[in-house]
C-alpha cells in the first residue's frame, strides 16, 4: 500500500525542552531498506526455514510461492539494552486473509529473536525508547484494499523486556491511522488519515490530529483537524517464534 511513515523529534513551539516526536504521519515517504547481500541471504534463509517447518501452522502455506521479500529494517536495541541490533520485516508469501510474514532481529548474523504470524504489514520503522526503559519499539504499517478501499492500521510492538504490543489502531481501536476510497471513485475521493505523535517517558502521551486530503495529492492535507488526546491499550503481540538456525 504504503506512504509512510519516518520517526521525526519535533520542538513543539514554545516547549524547547518537551520532545514531542512524530509517531505516525502517513504524507511521510519510506525509503526502501537498503541491505547487504549477507543481511538478505540471511534473513531469506530463515524465512525459508519458517516455510519448511510449517511456522506459520497448517493450511497457511498450502498456496505459498516465494515471493520473499523485505518490507522495513531498522537498527535499535531490541532485545537487549545497549546492544547493536537489526530488526527486518519480511514477507515470504503475499495471499489472503493475511500474507506470512515474519520478523528477525539480528545482532550481525547472529539471530537475537525471530517471530512468525499472518498479517498485511507493508512497512516498519524504529520508535526510539519511548517508554524510557531501554529497549527500542517497533511501529509496524500495515493495511488491506479491496474493491477501491484501502484500511490501514498501525501496531507499536516493544521486544524487551517484555514481548507485547504497547498499542494497536485500526478500524476497531479507533483513530484508524488510514482510510481512502480512492480506488473506488473516478474523481472525487478522499483519504483520512491520523497524524500521530507522542511525547516519551515512563508512561508516554499521545496526541493525535485527523487530515483528510484529495486523492490526486496525498502528501497534501486539504484540512487537518484539532489536537486530541489519545489512550493506547497494551496487548499480547500473538506472534509465534520461528527457528532461530
Amino acid at each position: 500500500m504504503r506512504r509512510a511513515l519516518l520517526t521525526l523529534t519535533l520542538l513543539t513551539a514554545g516547549h524547547a525542552l518537551a520532545q514531542e516526536r512524530v509517531l505516525y504521519d502517513s504524507r511521510l515517504p519510506f525509503p526502501e531498506p537498503r541491505l547487504t547481500e549477507s543481511e538478505r541471504g540471511r534473513v531469506q534463509y530463515l524465512a525459508g526455514q519458517a516455510l519448511a517447518q510449517d511456522a506459520w501452522g497448517a493450511g497457511n502455506a498450502e498456496y505459498c510461492m516465494n515471493d520473499f521479500r523485505i518490507e522495513g529494517a531498522s537498527p535499535g536495541s531490541f532485545t537487549v539494552k545497549g546492544r547493536a541490533q537489526m530488526a527486518y520485516l519480511y514477507t515470504q508469501c503475499y495471499q489472503r486473509p493475511g500474507n506470512l510474514q515474519g520478523l528477525v532481529i539480528l545482532e550481525g548474523l547472529n539471530v537475537a529473536a525471530h517471530y512468525v504470524f499472518v498479517d498485511h504489514y507493508s512497512s516498519m520503522y524504529a520508535v526510539k525508547d519511548i517508554n524510557r526503559n531501554g529497549f527500542t519499539e517497533l511501529a509496524l504499517d500495515g493495511g488491506f484494499t479491496g474493491q477501491g478501499y484501502t484500511e490501514g492500521w498501525l501496531d507499536i510492538a516493544e521486544l524487551g523486556p517484555v514481548r507485547r504490543m504497547l498499542g494497536q489502531l485500526n478500524y476497531e481501536r479507533l483513530p484508524q491511522p488510514y482510510q481512502d476510497n480512492c480506488g473506488a471513485v473516478e474523481s472525487g475521493g478522499r483519504w483520512t488519515s491520523a497524524l500521530i505523535r507522542v511525547t516519551p517517558g515512563p508512561t508516554p502521551r499521545y496526541t493525535w490530529q485527523e487530515l483528510t486530503g484529495n486523492c490526486e495529492n496525498q502528501r497534501v492535507a486539504t484540512k487537518i483537524g484539532p489536537v486530541q488526546p489519545l489512550k493506547l491499550t497494551p496487548a499480547p503481540t500473538g506472534w509465534d517464534k520461528g527457528p532461530l538456525k
